[in-house]
């Protein structure tokens, strides 16, 4: 464990209003990463909130706080040094050590100490923080959590001088509802309402985002209010997955097993091709883990229908796994019926993988024309492109890849000088 001292308080000293208001303190929210502790794999939001703590770290150490949602639903502060202990210990887990078994139980570890701290420690509310502090606080929240209760940040903002930074990755819950487990629609229009009333500016991922959410939540809200930030790409080396024959044609869909990814039509359209080719069928590749709402797609892949060989369920994968497969891959299949973003269709073009995708307003953004775009529905147009990007001399490929070579991929760096000019204004 780490020694009781590591993560000594300093009781709350009553601000003197005679004196210089100290530079504002960042308050960074790292609940959604420390709840994945437990996680072998990373998933999109906390990735997320992996980049602001790197950032941050590196940026601003000296006024830079931390606060987690304990298991008892208050907000409270994290010590830094065990904070920062954490993140780079989760780091360098998932960006990789993955394999490593005792890799995993350090971020385990760190993590159960933390939330023991958080629940039996008699201080540290992040009230009491901001209270204490001489200036203004900026609070960041990078996972769309902690305003499902509007009485938590109602708090917070009595508190102090607190200025609350808000990321909103999508609104597809209220958008496709059926999409969504029953109570998702709920829980998400409570956040984006309150996000809305209590937040002093909203960090979006996309204009298509961007959009969806002033349409439904911020009709009333100053265009300087929700300013879109693109994520960056990390680049994972791709050294896993090597045992995979050069030689071999298959094709790669990347993300949660749920209806909204569209994976029916890619199985059925296997499941043709396997009738139709047999073993010359190309494989296909399920990359992700099983979300909601997907007995049916679950029922196919089981039933073997196409067969085990033709479609093979990795389920998630190390992002070095992940590379691999996607440099050696014909295409990323991106059937998707609605996105947010589509961070899988940047990771691929950024490893010089082509893109088979829906035909959304997001991906048009993301990709920038560099993708082929399809009708989710239209199972024809997909069979033939597939077909096409299967064959070793595909025009249809070739000119996805010189397309590609123009390709810039968005990076961290740009999203950070977006979000550092908004907290330089709220810090004023």
């Amino acid at each position: 464990m780490y020694p009781i001292n590591s993560v000594a308080w300093n009781p709350p000293v009553k601000s003197d209003p005679s004196r210089t208001p100290a530079p504002a303190q960042l308050i960074l929210d790292v609940s959604r990463l420390v709840y994945a502790a437990w996680s072998r794999t990373p998933t999109g939001i906390p990735r997320v909130e992996l980049a602001y703590a790197e950032h941050y770290i590196a940026t601003e150490p000296d006024r830079l706080q931390f606060a987690v949602l304990d298991s008892f639903g208050r907000l409270r502060t994290v010590n830094r040094r065990l904070a920062i202990g954490f993140v780079r210990e989760i780091a360098g887990y998932w960006e990789g050590n993955v394999g490593s078994m005792w890799a995993y139980l350090r971020v385990v570890v760190r993590a159960v100490w933390i939330h023991l701290l958080l629940m039996l420690r008699p201080w540290g509310d992040l009230r009491e923080l901001i209270a204490a502090h001489g200036g203004r606080s900026i609070y960041i929240i990078p996972s769309q959590l902690q305003l499902e209760h509007s009485s938590l940040i109602e708090g917070l903002k009595t508190a102090g001088d607190l200025k609350l930074v808000y990321f909103v990755h999508d609104i597809l819950p209220s958008l496709l509802p059926a999409y969504f487990p029953d109570d998702a629609e709920e829980s998400n229009r409570r956040r984006m309402e309150n996000a809305s009333r209590l937040a002093d500016a909203i960090i979006v991922n996309s204009r298509a985002t961007a959009l969806s959410f002033k349409e439904r939540f911020g009709g009333n809200m100053a265009p300087a209010r929700l300013v879109v930030a693109p994520l960056g790409v990390t680049l994972a080396s791709s050294a896993g997955m090597s045992h995979r024959p050069l030689t071999e044609s298959y094709f790669v869909m990347l993300g949660t097993i749920e209806p909204r990814k569209n994976h029916l039509l890619v199985l059925n359209l296997w499941r043709e091709l396997y009738a139709k080719y047999g073993r010359e069928t190309p494989s296909l590749l399920l990359v992700g883990s099983r979300g909601w709402k997907n007995r049916d797609i679950i029922a196919m892949i089981e039933r073997n229908t196409p067969p085990r060989g033709a479609v093979e369920e990795l389920g998630r994968l190390p992002d070095a796994d992940v590379a691999g497969l996607l440099k050696g891959a014909r295409a990323l299949l991106l059937p998707s019926f609605a996105e947010g973003y589509g961070l899988p269709l940047a990771e691929a073009l950024s490893h010089g993988t082509p893109v088979l995708c829906s035909d959304l307003p997001v991906f048009h953004e993301v990709g920038a024309g560099i993708p082929e775009y399809l009708p989710p529905t239209d199972t024809e147009a997909w069979r033939v492109a597939v077909l096409d990007y299967a064959d070793v001399g595909s025009p249809r490929r070739a000119e996805q890849l010189r397309r590609l070579s123009a390709w810039s991929p968005p990076s961290w760096l740009r999203h950070f000088a977006v979000v550092d000019e908004i907290l330089g204004t709220l810090g004023k």
